[in-house]
């Protein structure tokens, strides 16, 4: 190549460099360097790695009370178990502690459907429950949640069915059966009553029945009126009257059992 064909390639080299730098210069704030960075960031063929962090974590807890046994079911889900070896999921429970930080804890398995554990504690109606869920993981490591509590309470009405009279009109004793029953326990049944000869009852008079069978007897004499109705208490002050409005009556004239409320 000539000399002078050299001479003109350097210079228009020189011009694009120029032109370039001055360029940089004035869009960037760089000193007059071009920076690439973004450039290479963005077409680099390495990916970069992202690390997320995962916390395990006790989710949904609840205790609800069976009225059929006083027992207390424990419910939860655990955040993000997917992400660990777990390798076991208790419950443990105190009942009726006074330090239940320091308490001694029963612990007791739980089983799972479909994402969530449940544990039955075997409590009784005025209990008070203090549970908490223990979760190990990763082999050695332990997520114990807070300290709950749940007072057993008995949210249910005794039933009284009946009221059954057996009268003997040759010694004039009336018995009065009351069948009651609770789903815990009954604690007592009050049976009012007022004799009269003509059926109106203005004032009654009352009985306590704590021990069954629940019944009482009376001394009628021939022809007399017995107006009559009944309440029985459970041990957590829960009641139910029997009618539950107004009176039974219950007329003496002769042998016989009758069973209120009739049929018919």
């Amino acid at each position: 190549m000539r000399k002078k064909e050299k001479q003109w390639i350097t210079i228009g080299l020189i011009a694009i460099f120029g032109v370039v730098a001055w360029w940089a210069y004035s869009n960037y704030d760089l000193g007059g360097f071009i920076d690439l960075s973004d450039w290479l960031n963005k077409n680099s063929t390495s990916d970069t790695n992202t690390t997320e962090t995962y916390s395990l974590a006790v989710a949904d807890l609840a205790a609800i009370v069976d009225q059929a046994s006083g027992h207390v079911t424990v419910s939860f889900s655990i955040a993000n178990e997917e992400h660990f070896n777990i390798s076991s999921v208790k419950v443990l429970y105190a009942l009726n502690v006074a330090d239940p930080t320091n308490a001694s804890y029963t612990e007791i398995s739980t089983t799972k459907t479909n994402s969530t554990y449940e544990a039955e504690i075997p409590s009784a109606f005025g209990d008070v429950v203090y549970y908490k869920v223990r979760i190990t993981y990763d082999t050695d490591k332990v997520l114990e949640s807070n300290v709950q509590s749940i007072t057993v309470t008995d949210t249910l009405t005794p039933t009284i069915n009946n009221i059954t009279v057996s009268y003997n009109a040759t010694t004039g004793n009336a018995t009065f059966t009351i069948n009651a029953s609770d789903n815990d326990a009954l604690d007592k049944i009050v049976f009012y009553y007022a004799i009269t000869t003509d059926g109106n009852a203005t004032t009654f008079q009352n009985v306590t029945l704590s021990t069954s069978p629940y019944e009482t007897t009376l001394t009628l004499n021939a022809n007399d009126y017995v107006d009559f109705y009944a309440e029985a208490y459970d041990l957590s002050g829960n009641s139910v009257r029997l009618p539950a409005n107004g009176t039974f009556e219950f007329y003496a004239n002769e042998t016989k059992v009758v069973t209120y409320p009739q049929s018919g």
